[in-house]
C-alpha cells in the first residue's frame, strides 16, 4: 500500500512538473507579436543599410515596451533620418484639434504631420530609401491615424519612396463592421476614405484597399497613383480577438485615450459628444465611457437600445474637472462594453443620440445644448461622413431608419474588403 502511495506521489510530482514546463515554455508564445516585433525577430533584415523616415508616436511600442522610435535609433545597420508625428503629436499628450509643433526625441527631429502640414513634404524625405509606418490606430474612421497614413501614402506615391507598414491589431477586432460609408462629397480628415465609422481592418490592410481601390490622387494621365508597399504583419492575430486576447499592453494614443476602454467608449460616445448634447466624460478618469448633464434622466428605452448594441449603462453621479459641464454634478451613465460580436458602437451611437435629443426637444432643453452651434453640428457632419444623419434627426425620423441606412452600407463594404484582409 505504502508502495502504491509513493508510486502515485511520484507520478503526481512528474505530471505537475510537465504542466508547468509547459506552462512556461508556452507563456512566452501565445500572445499577438505586432509588425515591429516581427521585424526586430528577423533582425530588421528588410530594412538593413537603408536610410529611414519613421512616422510613429510613443503609443507604437514592441511587446518589451520599447517604442518603435527607440529601437529604430538603437540600430547601427540602418540610418534613422527623423521622425515625423500624427495628430496628438510625438507623445500622444497634444490636445484634439490642436497644432503639433516641431520637436525633437532624445535628440531626433521630429516634424509635424498635423500642423501647417498634414502630407509630407520633398524635404521630410530627403535622403530617404525607405519611409517605415508605425502607428497604433483604434478602428475609428474619425481618428485621424488613418488619414495621416493616407497622406503619407500619397506622399512616397509622389517622391517614389517605398512604404514599409508594421502592423497592428485593430483594438476594436476584425470581425466588428458597424456605420455608414461617407458621401463622396463629404470627403474630409475625419473621413479620409470610403470606409465605415467601424471598419474592422488593420491599418496594413486598409493601406492595401487604399491602393486597391484607387484612392490615391490621380497623376496627370488621370489614373490613380500607386505607393509602393510592403506590410509587415502581425503574428498570431485573429479576426475574433478582442484587445485583451492579445496580451498586448495598451498605451495612451491621445489624452482621452488612455485604456482599451476609451477606445470602446470613444466608439460611441465620439458622435454625440461632437453634438454636444451631454457630457461624454471628458475631464474625468473615464473619458468617452460617461454621457450626462446636470439635469439628466434615467431613460428606460435608451438603457434597452444600449443593452441591445452591446452596451451596458449603469446611472450614476459623475462630475467633470473640464470640458462640457465643467464642475458640475453630472447625472447619467457609466458604460460597459461587450468586447464580442454584440458589440455595435455605431449603432449604439446613433441609439444614444436620437434618444437624448428626442429627450431634450420633448423637454423644450435644446436651447441648453451645443446643437444650434454650426461650428458643432457641421464637425458631427464631417465626423460621421453624411448630411443625411443630421437632416435625419432633426426631421424626427425613426431610429430604425438610421440604422437601416447604414446596414445597407456595411453589408456591400463586407464584400468590397474581402481581397484585402490579411488575417
Amino acid at each position: 500500500m505504502t508502495e502504491c502511495l509513493r508510486a502515485a506521489s511520484a507520478i503526481i510530482k512528474i505530471i505537475l512538473l510537465l504542466i508547468i514546463i509547459h506552462t512556461v515554455c508556452y507563456a512566452g508564445s501565445s500572445g499577438v507579436k505586432c509588425g515591429i516585433d516581427n521585424l526586430v525577430d528577423t533582425d530588421f533584415r528588410l530594412l538593413k543599410g537603408k536610410n529611414i523616415v519613421l512616422i510613429s508616436h510613443a503609443a507604437a511600442r514592441a511587446v518589451s515596451g520599447m517604442s518603435t522610435t527607440e529601437l529604430f535609433s538603437k540600430r547601427t545597420d540602418l540610418h534613422l533620418l527623423r521622425v515625423l508625428a500624427p495628430e496628438h503629436g510625438f507623445y500622444g499628450i497634444v490636445t484634439a484639434g490642436a497644432t503639433v509643433h516641431d520637436d525633437t526625441v532624445e535628440g531626433m527631429s521630429v516634424r509635424s504631420l498635423y500642423g501647417s502640414l498634414r502630407r509630407p513634404d520633398q524635404s521630410m524625405f530627403e535622403g530617404a530609401d525607405a519611409a517605415v509606418l508605425d502607428l497604433q490606430d483604434i478602428g475609428v474612421r474619425s481618428y485621424t491615424y488613418i488619414s495621416t497614413m493616407k497622406e503619407v501614402m500619397e506622399a512616397c506615391a509622389e517622391f517614389g519612396v517605398p512604404l514599409y507598414i508594421l502592423d497592428r491589431p485593430n483594438p476594436l477586432g476584425g470581425s466588428i463592421v458597424d456605420g455608414s460609408l461617407p458621401d463622396s462629397n463629404m470627403m474630409s480628415f475625419v473621413a479620409s476614405i470610403r470606409v465605415p465609422y467601424i471598419h474592422g481592418m488593420t491599418i496594413g490592410e486598409l493601406a492595401g484597399m487604399i491602393n486597391g481601390e484607387g484612392w490615391l490622387s490621380k497623376n496627370a494621365a488621370g489614373v490613380a497613383k500607386n505607393c509602393s508597399l510592403v506590410v509587415v504583419r502581425c503574428k498570431r492575430w485573429t479576426r475574433l480577438m478582442k484587445w485583451e486576447d492579445t496580451e498586448l499592453a495598451w498605451y495612451p494614443t491621445s489624452p482621452n485615450i488612455p485604456s482599451i476602454e476609451s477606445v470602446r467608449g470613444y466608439a460611441v460616445t465620439g458622435l454625440a459628444g461632437e453634438l454636444g448634447l451631454t457630457s461624454i466624460g471628458i475631464g474625468t478618469s473615464t473619458p468617452f465611457c460617461l454621457v450626462g448633464s446636470p439635469s439628466f434622466k434615467r431613460d428606460s428605452i435608451l438603457e434597452r437600445r444600449l443593452m441591445r448594441n452591446g452596451v451596458v449603462p449603469r446611472f450614476g453621479v459623475f462630475k467633470p474637472d473640464r470640458a462640457k459641464y465643467a464642475q458640475q454634478l453630472c447625472y447619467g451613465y457609466y458604460l460597459a462594453f461587450n468586447a464580442d460580436s454584440s458589440f455595435l458602437p455605431f449603432q449604439a451611437a446613433i441609439s444614444l443620440i436620437t434618444t437624448v435629443y428626442d429627450t431634450l426637444k420633448s423637454n423644450a432643453k435644446l436651447d441648453e445644448t451645443a446643437l444650434g452651434n454650426e461650428d458643432r453640428t457641421q464637425m458631427f457632419v464631417k465626423a460621421i461622413g453624411s448630411g443625411t444623419y443630421l437632416d435625419m434627426l432633426i426631421g424626427g425620423s425613426p431610429y430604425t431608419n438610421f440604422i437601416d441606412k447604414a446596414q445597407r452600407d456595411v453589408e456591400s463594404f463586407k464584400i468590397r474588403r474581402q481581397p484585402y484582409l490579411l488575417y
